[in-house]
């Protein structure tokens, strides 16, 4: 049951590249802001949703006077030795959010920061970049996945992925190409490498941004593979809505 007293903080990690922020929200969010976006998927009033853009690097503390985190993607890689301040300063809030024992949903790049903030390693994915309409394996059941099948298929975008990590994270889900999709820290903090708040339209108008670069990623072939892939990102991928559903529901509601 929804509860209109809850409030929740998008931290928004995505860029800092202004330009580049406005062409995505133009193609892909209908020129509405990824907050915005977000919002809506997870089906809260505006009075319920606050912003806090990591990229400026002030982090009031008042932005933690809230009921939930939702941490989200980010076109960084937080790869030791490649962050900026602004990043490492994201690190210093995410761990006050856990401190203050916060419900936290990390979406792949919120997965990458919120494990650099707790000493952990992120890697480029030996593998290669990770990208479409792939399937995820459960490998522990969990709160955040009630509903869904031991396989689902959802929406990735990314190049890096969890190495070293020293914490008490629990292991849920891996997929072919990357062995960490979704982990669990105690009973408030999960974290998932997939995209569960992006559509298949979405996913559809990347891979047309980003053509040219699916050859150089690996992701495909050869061009006439495109067509084929294209296709496939087609698929139902409701799981987004339900594993959105199921942290509201499991994670925040149940808290407050």
């Amino acid at each position: 049951m929804k509860n209109k007293n809850i409030k929740i903080l998008f931290l928004d990690i995505f860029t800092d590249n202004e330009k580049f922020r406005k062409e995505l929200e133009k193609k892909v969010y209908n020129g509405r802001s990824l907050s915005e976006h977000v919002r809506k998927v997870f089906g809260l009033d505006k009075n319920q949703w606050l912003t806090l853009d990591a990229s400026k690097d002030i982090f009031p503390d008042k932005f933690l006077n809230v009921d939930a985190v939702v941490i989200s993607g980010s076109s960084k890689d937080p790869v030791k030795g490649q962050e900026k301040k602004w990043m490492r300063d994201t690190y210093k809030f995410i761990r006050k959010a856990i401190k203050k024992d916060l419900p936290i949903l990390g979406i792949c790049g919120g997965l990458q920061f919120t494990v650099r903030a707790l000493g952990g390693e992120i890697i480029y994915n030996p593998n290669g970049k990770e990208f479409g309409a792939i399937t995820v394996t459960i490998k522990k059941s969990d709160p955040l996945f009630n509903g869904l099948k031991k396989n689902f298929i959802i929406p990735s975008n990314h190049q890096c992925m969890v190495g070293k990590f020293n914490s008490s994270a629990k292991l849920l889900a891996s997929s072919k190409m990357c062995s960490v999709q979704a982990l669990a820290i105690g009973d408030k903090i999960r974290l998932v490498q997939f995209h569960p708040e992006r559509t298949k339209e979405q996913n559809m108008i990347l891979a047309k941004m980003s053509k040219e670069n699916l050859v150089r990623d690996g992701i495909i072939k050869n061009e006439k593979e495109y067509p084929k892939f294209l296709e496939s990102l087609k698929t139902d991928m409701g799981a987004g809505k339900v594993i959105i559903k199921n942290f509201l529901d499991n994670f925040v509601y149940k808290m407050n």
